[in-house]
C-alpha cells in the first residue's frame, strides 16, 4: 500500500465517522423538536449531546486533517493553487467554525432547560422559547448540505 493509498484510506475512514456522527446527532434533534413530551425531548437532546461530542467533533477535525494531509502527500494537488479543493476548505471551514458551534450552543442549552423541566415536572417558558427557535436544526441541516456539496465538488471538480 502506498503512502497516497494510506491517507486516502485513512481520510475516508475519517469521512465516515464524521457523517456517521453528524448523521447521530441530527436524527435525535430532529426527534426532540418534533416531539411534545418533555422525557423524550431530554432523551433525545442527552442522545444528540453525547453524539455531537463524542463522533461528530472527532470526525469533522480528523476529517480536516487527514484531508489536508492527503493532499499534501499527493503530488498532482496544490491545496491552495487547485480552485475545486479551495472552495472544498472554505466550505469546511465554515461548517468547523460556524455551523458546529452554533449548533453545539442551541443544543447545550435546549439540553440544560429540558433537564430542568424534567426535575421541575414544569416546562418553563424559557424550554417553550428555545423549543421555538430551530437554531441547532437549522445549523445541522446546513452542515448535512454543506457536506453534500463538498462532495459534489470533490467528485466533480469543475474548477
Amino acid at each position: 500500500m502506498s503512502e497516497d493509498e494510506a491517507f486516502r484510506l485513512l481520510h475516508m475512514l475519517s469521512l465516515f465517522v464524521f457523517l456517521g456522527g453528524l448523521g447521530a446527532t441530527m436524527l435525535p434533534l430532529y426527534r426532540a423538536w418534533n416531539s411534545d413530551d418533555v422525557q423524550r425531548q431530554v432523551y433525545a437532546f442527552q442522545e444528540a449531546g453525547r453524539n455531537q461530542a463524542g463522533v461528530l467533533l472527532p470526525g469533522i477535525i480528523l476529517s480536516g486533517v487527514t484531508g489536508v494531509f492527503w493532499a499534501i502527500v499527493d503530488e498532482d494537488i496544490d491545496p491552495v493553487e487547485t480552485g475545486w479543493l479551495l472552495a472544498v476548505e472554505m466550505i469546511y471551514l465554515g461548517a468547523l467554525f460556524i455551523c458546529l458551534p452554533a449548533m453545539a450552543a442551541g443544543l447545550r442549552r435546549a439540553r440544560l432547560l429540558a433537564l430542568q423541566a424534567q426535575h421541575t415536572g414544569e416546562v418553563s417558558d424559557e424550554l417553550r422559547e428555545t423549543l421555538q427557535d430551530k437554531g441547532p436544526i437549522v445549523f445541522g441541516t446546513l452542515m448535512l448540505m454543506l457536506v453534500a456539496l463538498m462532495a459534489a465538488l470533490a467528485i466533480t471538480k469543475p474548477f
